[in-house]
């Protein structure tokens, strides 16, 4: 450990005149002269000696005195010309050329003297004066251990400085150590015999310069004595046999140095892979218990930090923590309690971290320092702003006359201090911390642009944003070239199609434009490819202005600090932000970034969520910061951060209508020749199925045309081929197999060739003439048109894409399974995965089975694993779904006709019945509650015998009760409505989902379906869907399909017209009412035929339901047959015998 002296005053004589010289040479230099002189006579060390001593007395006897009038150092030109100073010193090597001009223009007393005014003026770092006052009280205190009663020094030697990073806490507590611990204080000395002389000059003869000036004498007297003991300590036998009596005699005279250890320790000193040795190392770097020594702890979170709970049994870096958590503890005791006189002064910038134990001593014996709140002080701002302006020759006058020093410029006091609430108010609208670091950079920046200073020009907001732009840029070096302006903006805002750009733009411009501080900020939710990042490059292509900061949480991952590397990476990201505004922070997968918060709040996650939230949300509010988020996991995302006030939340579903989708396949094919009778409809329809976002569609076209362009370069090459070796056309072939088959394919006329190709290359090169012939009508791009062939092979090559090709398998196994006509018991549900919506098609029948159970739920889709276990558990939780739809039908049945029980009919109709639902589903998580309403409608089909109609899909989760007895089934809101309405929407034409989650769909999103003329309805109750779902026959249909068709043109005349059509109004409800109408009355009618059928105890058991169901003349009962049987000769005998006319 480096063991220290402490500061002490050191007396240097030297007339007035020249110390009067010596400051005005070094007032006329310039700042870079200045650290260029520092750096000389540190290196110049004056000889001494008795050898010197000599040296000096031969020359004063044979020579003329010296004469130093330190004209070298006056000179510039010398100072900076090196073949001057050859001249001059006649030293070709340049540390003894200076050496010798120094030895020649100083003495050792103006070497120590110009070195202590140097280093005054060109310190870099501003130690506020409380501070200062601070450090001294504890340094009496507690280093030279004076007695004090001063309330403002802490009980125990323990000091935390606290603050953001770069808030200048290591920076003011090492100034601090050093300026008031170690830095000696260099003062020129007064020639106490040359004031004597003056005193006693104009004093009585008679008198004594005691009884003229006591005060003088006195000090006289002290120097003398000083000097005395300080001559005695030098003689080696003298002071080891006299030590205690020469040093108690000095310091009664004048204040020693005392010997300290001192070093900074940093995370490096303790931080080992070794098992329990960080406490070990920790304490090791305190030192010697015994010996008094200053301990300046940097990062002290790293030694402090408490360990993580519920992890304490674990091993490796949380075991590690544990052992310096234990020996921090043990080692601030010890200094608190005295058995280890050591002064501690620790640096953090997350004491939330700490171990609480820890900052509870820290609170209650120590003292915990902000030093942000020092910087708020307009007196401390003053200081940092005129250290800098010194920094770039621009000193603050202090005079009316200021004198005339070259390249030096002055300030007026007034200028400094108008510049002072200027900076604060800036800091302030941009939401920045205040730190000397900024403040300093701000101010070198706006001289390095302007070439001076001035107040006024903090005024120029293009000035003040270009120089925080350089300050942003010099302060986060490769982390500002990573994030700033990276997006790229070569798309067109007319290029995005969707009225959600408009929303957003507004929402952009509230906030970057107009500074409407409640617009902080976005999410952007939809699936992959439904362009949200596409809607974010196109606002800032009109944007130019507006810098952009783009970034994900995978970039801004720390892997040498996962968590707290992280968490400071994005503190830097939104201080770039602050810097550079008006800017937009764009984050890619936005829920890792602020990810749902643990429940206990402990996990080391939360940390990142917490502090994004802090910036969001702060005490200052974000200036001119619009923070984008995109996500396709809304849930993940923590709630807090879309809570009101905070980030809004903008769909992005990317499902257009189908004229937008034409519009975005017209801008990639424009230009390109198409073949006869290809369209933008056509290419839609070819990428049916693998395409659901406008980034999906775009790709298929480009895909289509790379593959046109190829074959074109392809062709071409073909054509040459006739010089090449056998070998080289055979290797040709082979390699562009697949292309030429697709030339082929598109010329068209080609089948011999084409057969030849596939069977071998060697028969189609006997071809090559013929092939040739064919090829002879592509003469050049315009003749060879996107043909059909190009979006088939388009189509297969992205359905073969990893991300793909099991989700187009799955939706072409279950389209091929959905119902191509209204069937009994067959209805499409509709589940969702975290991804993607699936469909859910559910088959109902009624099955014999003698048991108790009246409802059995299978799945058609088996798995394994895991995956069979919680297949198995979304069948359960369907049985229950099952179940209540059940009671749901039989409420619906009640409230038809009151006059009947219809638990009591419905239960000896099932008696020896089953209700088997049947799930075809791949996807284990889709069934549950979410598919009650389709359950209760295949229930009604199978034990009503009615069949559903097969062009919609539906999703909710019903009550067996309503708000009125009339309304039974009320609909309950469930999630991933946007997803399953995709799903459905993609081979349907309606979907129904609960009214609720209806009302929180966007116009632009409903308006897309309508202009494909499909609907979504929103479900208020069982009664009011049954109507619209089952089929009654062709007439029935023929209103249904009226029905469907007024209701999409009413609403699309209504919201994206806003025209309100009160005949198509009046249309609906009456078409609705005659559907009604109709729906009960069969309903009605087959539950008078189940009535009749079981009150029949002639019924048959094994009739089928349809013959039950089937319309009949009404049923005679045996008794009105006996009554009437003797009629029956009478009858049979007019029928023989007919009557005549």
């Amino acid at each position: 450990m480096a063991r220290r002296l402490t500061k002490k005053i050191r007396y240097i004589r030297l007339p007035e005149k020249r110390i009067a010289e010596i400051d005005a040479i070094v007032a006329s230099w310039p700042h870079e002269t200045k650290e260029f002189m520092r750096a000389r006579l540190n290196q110049y060390k004056p000889r001494r000696g008795v050898v010197r001593r000599l040296g000096g007395l031969f020359r004063w006897f044979t020579i003329s005195p010296r004469k130093r009038d330190l004209a070298i150092l006056k000179n510039p030109e010398i100072l900076t010309d090196w073949q001057k100073r050859f001249e001059v010193s006649g030293q070709t090597v340049p540390r003894k050329a200076w050496n010798h001009i120094l030895e020649k223009e100083l003495s050792d007393n103006d070497h120590a003297y110009m070195l202590a005014l140097l280093e005054r003026e060109l310190s870099d770092v501003h130690l506020p004066d409380e501070l200062g006052e601070l450090f001294e009280k504890i340094y009496r205190a507690h280093i030279r251990k004076e007695y004090t009663t001063d309330p403002d020094v802490p009980q125990a030697p323990i000091i935390l400085f606290i603050g953001t990073s770069g808030s200048g806490k290591t920076a003011t507590a090492t100034k601090g150590i050093e300026q008031v611990f170690f830095d000696s204080d260099v003062r020129p000395e007064v020639d106490l015999d040359q004031k004597r002389m003056n005193v006693m000059a104009e004093a009585p003869f008679w008198k004594s310069l005691e009884e003229v000036e006591p005060e003088l004498a006195s000090e006289i007297e002290r120097r003398k004595r000083l000097l005395r003991y300080e001559r005695l300590a030098k003689i080696p036998v003298i002071s080891h046999l006299f030590r205690k009596q020469i040093g108690k005699n000095l310091s009664d005279l004048e204040e020693q140095s005392l010997m300290v250890d001192y070093a900074r320790i940093t995370p490096n000193d303790f931080q080992t892979a070794l098992s329990g040795e960080p406490g070990n190392y920790l304490r090791r770097a305190f030192g010697n218990p015994r010996f008094t020594c200053i301990r300046h702890l940097e990062e002290a979170h790293s030694a402090f930090a408490r360990k993580e709970s519920g992890r304490s049994s674990g091993g490796g870096p949380e075991r590690q923590q544990g052992t310096l958590v234990d020996s921090s503890n043990i080692i601030i005791d010890e200094i608190i309690n005295g058995t280890r006189d050591c002064l501690l002064i620790a640096t953090s910038d997350q004491p939330e971290l700490f171990d609480s134990a820890i900052y509870r001593r820290f609170v209650e014996k120590g003292l915990i320092i902000d030093v942000s709140e020092y910087w708020l002080k307009k007196a401390n701002m003053k200081e940092i702003i005129r250290i800098e302006l010194m920094r770039n020759n621009i000193r603050v006058s202090t005079e009316e006359t200021v004198p005339e020093y070259g390249n030096i410029q002055w300030l007026d006091p007034e200028d400094l201090n108008t510049a002072v609430g200027k900076f604060y108010r800036l800091f302030k609208d941009r939401a920045l911390q205040v730190t000397p670091a900024y403040v300093r950079k701000l101010v070198g920046y706006i001289i390095s642009l302007k070439g001076t200073f001035s107040a006024d020009f903090l005024d120029d907001p293009l000035l003040v944003r270009h120089a925080f732009e350089m300050v942003a840029r010099n302060a986060f070096g490769d982390l500002f070239k990573k994030v700033v302006n990276r997006i790229d903006r070569s798309a067109h805002w007319n290029d995005y199609v969707g009225d959600i750009k408009d929303t957003f733009s507004e929402m952009a411009n509230n906030c970057l434009v107009y500074n409407v501080n409640e617009e902080k900020g976005v999410v952007l939710n939809g699936p992959p490819g439904s362009g949200k990042t596409f809607l974010v490059r196109t606002w800032l292509s009109e944007n130019k202005k507006i810098h952009d900061i783009s970034t994900s949480p995978s970039a801004l991952h720390n892997p040498a600090d996962p968590i707290d590397g992280t968490v400071e990476n994005l503190v830097k990201v939104y201080d770039i932000a602050k810097m550079i505004a008006p800017a937009v922070v764009f984050f890619d997968e936005g829920d890792a970034l602020a990810p749902r918060r643990s429940s206990s709040g402990g996990s080391p996650s939360d940390r990142l969520t917490n502090k994004f939230l802090n910036i969001i949300d702060g005490e200052q509010p974000l200036s001119k910061v619009f923070t984008v988020l995109t996500t396709n996991r809304l849930d993940l995302l923590d709630p807090a951060l879309i809570r009101s006030k905070r980030l809004k939340v903008l769909e992005v579903s990317g499902q257009l209508a189908k004229r937008d989708i034409n519009e975005i396949i017209d801008a990639t094919i424009v230009g390109i020749p198409l073949e006869p009778g290809l369209t933008s409809s056509e290419i839609i329809n070819a990428a049916k199925g693998i395409c659901n976002t406008p980034a999906d569609f775009a790709a298929f076209a480009e895909k289509a045309l790379s593959l046109r362009s190829t074959e074109l370069m392809v062709l071409s090459k073909f054509r040459q081929i006739s010089t090449l070796s056998p070998e080289k056309q055979e290797r040709f072939l082979k390699f562009n197999l697949k292309t030429l088959t697709g030339i082929l394919e598109a010329i068209g006329n080609g089948d011999t060739l084409l057969k030849a190709l596939r069977e071998s290359t060697t028969q189609f090169l006997q071809n090559y003439e013929e092939a040739l012939t064919l090829f002879a009508s592509v003469g050049n791009e315009a003749d060879y048109p996107l043909c059909h062939s190009h979006l088939r092979h388009a189509r297969e090559e992205m359905s073969q894409s990893p991300t793909r090709k099991g989700k187009v398998e799955l939706d072409d196994f279950l389209e091929t399974e959905l119902s191509k006509e209204p069937q009994k018991g067959f209805i499409v549900g509709v589940g969702a995965n975290e991804l993607d919506g699936v469909l859910l098609p559910i088959a109902t029948s009624l099955t014999y089975s003698p048991s108790a159970e009246k409802v059995l739920v299978t799945g058609a889709v088996s798995a394994s694993g895991d995956s069979s276990a919680q297949m198995e558990m979304a069948v359960q939780m369907t049985q229950q779904s099952a179940q209540e739809a059940l009671t749901l039908v039989k409420n619906y049945f009640q409230a038809l006709v009151p006059q009947y029980s219809m638990a009591k009919l419905l239960g000896e109709f099932l008696a020896k019945l089953t209700i088997h639902h049947q799930l075809l589903s791949a996807s284990y998580n889709v069934g549950g509650p979410s598919a009650g309403y389709a359950l209760a409608l295949n229930t009604l089909s199978a034990i009503r015998h009615i069949p559903i109609y097969h062009d919609f899909g539906i999703t909710g989760a019903p009550w067996t009760k309503g708000v009125t007895k009339d309304e039974v089934g009320g609909s309950v809101i469930i999630g991933g409505h946007k997803k399953k309405t995709e799903k459905v929407l993609q081979y349907l034409r309606r979907m129904y989902m609960p009214r609720q989650n209806y009302k929180s769909l966007e116009n632009e999103f409903l308006i897309g379906y309508w202009s494909q003329n499909k609907d979504i309805l929103g479900v208020t109750h069982f009664g009011d869907l049954v109507p619209e779902t089952i089929w009654l026959g062709e007439d029935y249909e023929e209103l249904l399909l009226e029905l469907i068709d007024c209701r999409i043109q009413y609403k699309l005349n209504k919201y994206q017209n806003s025209e309100l059509d009160e005949t198509g109004r009046e249309n609906i409800i009456r078409l609705k009412s005659v559907l009604k109408h109709e729906a009960e009355k069969e309903i009605k009618r087959k539950i008078g035929a189940i009535k009749n059928y079981l009150t029949n105890p002639d019924h048959d058991p094994l009739i089928s339901l349809e013959s039950i169901f089937r319309e009949e003349p009404k049923v005679v009962t045996e008794q009105v047959k006996k009554v009437f049987g003797v009629l029956d000769p009478l009858t049979r005998r007019f029928r023989k015998q007919p009557a005549v006319r």
